[in-house]
């Protein structure tokens, strides 16, 4: 009997530890790919590595395509009562904002020891404090807008360097086209990301204010002008797709493009050419502008106890801490976001075996951030659809962004 009563007091001893062995904080993390390369393996890779690390959460990663499809699909999630604690999102916050979605990354901030930021590089913040001075991100993914280009197909039509202007740019494009038509002198993203920086490179702008578009502005106006000019001469085609750019461009059917420095592992892995990157061309007589591209992590409050948003803190801390922050841009070319990341061994070696990866550190003094307004999910979609007219409908460029314009003006006034 005394044999009995000792094994049922163990039992009822060993009780708790199981409970709490099942006491797992479940978290759902959404997050996209947006560009070539095996991100989506190195994300499950680091997840579980956090899983593993944190015995008492568990992080399930959902791959949700784009940032739009991570939007959309957050959306739904929260309408539906089913919300992701944590996700991978671009500056289109706007609808999150209406529904008071967002934790104010301030709040969790104020526990943490003084000086915790001061790791982290500073100019990647500029997309997260707002509105009204809140948090509503941390850094984790960021890039900037580049030109590739092709030294070998370059040197073959007797461009000496790669374009830094207007005039040099269409001059290089005629060069590569007279040596081999079958060729693409220069594929650029006609997105509203890359747009923006052909146009800051010509003095121009989206908006003058965060409640003030500018679309008709004389700059951009011009600046839509001149690549539709090279698309009419048959120097440049515009695309979309930034992986697609990335294939086109490693595959040797173009010799330059524009796109983001988190296409830059994909291209390092894979092209068997002598490449390079560099600034996008600036309008003759004027500087050329970088912005600032890419996403961070953002916690859902909707539906979550204040248990899950510390546990999803703890999860964000590690997706940027130095050597996960190193990790992603060893994979992806996105700049780590931490100071440290920088003295890890293995990106010090990559930057020593590729010299790309640490001539895309030239852009960081020049990012700027890029056009954030009071409704930038609305004023976004009226600005591409104006772009489509303008590169792939032959609209009247002039007449379409000024009614652009008054479109995206009247969705800030709603």
């Amino acid at each position: 009997m005394k044999k009995i009563l000792a094994f049922a007091l163990a039992l009822m001893m060993m009780l708790p530890a199981f409970a709490m062995a099942d006491d797992v904080i479940e978290l759902t993390y959404y997050f996209p790919t947006q560009t070539t390369g095996p991100l989506a393996v190195t994300m499950e890779e680091i997840v579980n590595q956090f899983n593993a690390e944190n015995p008492g959460i568990k992080v399930t990663p959902v791959f949700a395509g784009d940032y739009g499809g991570v939007l959309e699909k957050t959306l739904t999630a929260i309408s539906g009562g089913n919300a992701p604690h944590v996700i991978l999102l671009s500056t289109a916050i706007n609808d999150l904002l209406a529904v008071d979605a967002l934790v104010n990354m301030n709040d969790l901030l104020a526990k943490e020891p003084e000086g915790f930021l001061d790791d982290y590089v500073p100019g990647f913040f500029s997309i997260f404090e707002y509105p009204n001075d809140n948090l509503t991100g941390i850094p984790f993914q960021h890039s900037s807008t580049l030109l590739y280009f092709n030294k070998d197909m370059l040197a073959a039509a007797g461009v000496e360097k790669a374009p830094t202007n207007w005039t040099e740019l269409e001059a290089a494009c005629r060069a590569i086209q007279a040596w081999d038509p079958s060729i693409v002198p220069f594929e650029f993203m006609g997105d509203t990301w890359i747009t923006e920086a052909l146009a800051l490179a010509n003095g121009g702008a989206y908006h003058k204010d965060y409640n003030t578009m500018w679309l008709d502005n004389e700059q951009l106006i011009e600046t839509i002008e001149f690549y539709k000019h090279l698309i009419d001469e048959g120097l440049a085609v515009v695309n979309k797709s930034y992986g697609g750019a990335s294939e086109n461009f490693m595959a040797e059917c173009v010799a330059m493009m524009t796109n983001t420095s988190g296409s830059m592992s994909g291209v390092a892995n894979t092209a068997t050419f002598d490449w390079d990157i560099g600034p996008v061309p600036a309008a003759d007589g004027k500087d050329s502008a970088a912005v600032l591209g890419g996403g961070g992590l953002r916690i859902i409050k909707t539906g979550h106890s204040q248990e899950e948003i510390d546990a999803s803190w703890e999860f964000v801390k590690y997706m940027t801490s130095p050597a996960v922050s190193a990790k992603w841009m060893i994979t992806s070319g996105y700049f780590a976001v931490r100071y440290s990341s920088y003295e890890d061994a293995a990106l010090v070696a990559l930057m020593e075996e590729k010299p790309q990866y640490k001539s895309v550190m030239q852009f960081l003094p020049i990012l700027q951030a890029p056009f954030i307004v009071s409704n930038t999910s609305d004023t976004g979609s009226v600005i591409q659809r104006a772009l489509d007219e303008c590169f792939l409908n032959n609209a009247d460029i002039p007449a379409t962004m000024q009614q652009a314009q008054i479109d995206a003006q009247a969705f800030m006034a709603k």
